[in-house]
């Protein structure tokens, strides 16, 4: 634990190097307010901050910047609440509102909002499949033969699929399908709606056999998209023109991000929200960069993640409201979308 006065140092140290890049001496933290000490007492605290690893001191003569430690300890305990512009957000909402068609269209434009706001890399994923099944079915009736099936997973993964029919699309058909396909499908693992599953499965349906066909080749193809997960990924060359990042460590993170299993793994290690800053994720590729990963939610439930790939100097406050509202609309227009 960290005292208070060593907190209140701590705290705007680290806020005014993400501000300026620059080191910080004892005579800039003087008129803190709250902080009623001498010049060699703010020394002394620093020394020990650095000491045990919360600050460092790139030269003899200058000021300290926090570490990755100092940094961590300021984002977890430290760091203030800042709301999300109002315009910023009416921006977001509207990006995302007129994407709403399909989740798939929701989760892409996620991803391209949040990039070209924050001026970083963004990722949007679907979630992990490991052990899912099947939690609701929707029919939905878009034109006269024409229907969308919504599978839902107990993951919290949703898909979706046009398709088309040889007969009349109506409410009283569609609801007829929504009954009879979760009653049969509910709980049914992804892995077991196979070709041969469905021909069974058919064949027990009877006279509604008519009817079934297209719906059930397009359920099983859903079914095998997602045991994949799927990502949307915006902005990647963005990192390249951060003067705060250096070039070296920006081709790395660029490569990280060109892997695709990569970043779902490091995407799906945790069902909670996360910031990984720097070797913190476990990939040398990511040395130079912070991850600040949130999840968005489908009927309650943790799903899939949203990211945005930052230089380790950066407005976190600023940063980690925007990808929580960006969450918080993604799952709600999901809900609405799929009326779980």
């Amino acid at each position: 634990m960290l005292a208070d006065r060593k907190k209140l140092i701590l705290k705007a140290l680290v806020e005014s190097f993400l501000s300026t890049g620059e080191p910080v001496g004892s005579k800039t933290l003087m008129n803190l307010e709250g902080l009623n000490c001498s010049s060699a007492t703010i020394r002394n605290d620093m020394a020990d901050l650095t000491a045990r690893g919360y600050l460092t001191q790139p030269h003899t003569s200058a000021g300290r910047i926090p570490t990755v430690k100092g940094c961590r300890y300021y984002i977890d305990n430290l760091m203030p609440y800042v709301p999300i512009n109002p315009r910023l957000r009416d921006y977001i909402d509207a990006r995302l509102m007129k994407a709403g068609d399909t989740p798939e269209k929701i989760l892409r434009e996620a991803s391209s909002v949040l990039s070209e706001i924050s001026g970083m890399a963004a990722v949007t994923t679907t979630p992990p499949s490991e052990d899912a099944r099947i939690h609701r079915i929707r029919i939905v009736g878009i034109g006269r033969h024409t229907a969308m099936a919504i599978v839902v997973t107990t993951t919290g993964d949703v898909k979706s699929s046009l398709f088309r029919t040889s007969f009349i699309v109506t409410e009283e058909i569609t609801e007829m399908f929504d009954l009879t396909l979760n009653r049969a499908l509910g709980g049914v693992p992804l892995s077991e709606i196979t070709r041969g599953f469905m021909q069974t499965l058919a064949a027990s349906f009877k006279e509604l056999a008519l009817f079934l066909p297209e719906v059930l080749i397009v359920i099983m193809e859903i079914a095998e998209r997602a045991q994949v997960t799927e990502l949307c990924i915006s902005g990647t060359a963005k990192l390249l023109f951060m003067p705060e990042l250096d070039p070296v460590l920006a081709r790395g993170a660029i490569s990280f991000l060109t892997d695709t299993k990569s970043v779902a793994r490091l995407l799906g290690k945790s069902k909670e929200n996360r910031i990984y800053m720097g070797a913190e994720s476990g990939y040398t590729e990511l040395s130079g960069v912070s991850a600040i990963t949130l999840r968005y939610t489908i009927g309650g439930m943790p799903a899939g993640s949203i990211a945005l790939f930052t230089p380790l100097r950066a407005d976190y406050p600023q940063l980690i409201s925007l990808v929580k509202y960006t969450a918080e609309i993604v799952s709600s227009l999901i809900d609405e979308l799929v009326d779980i």
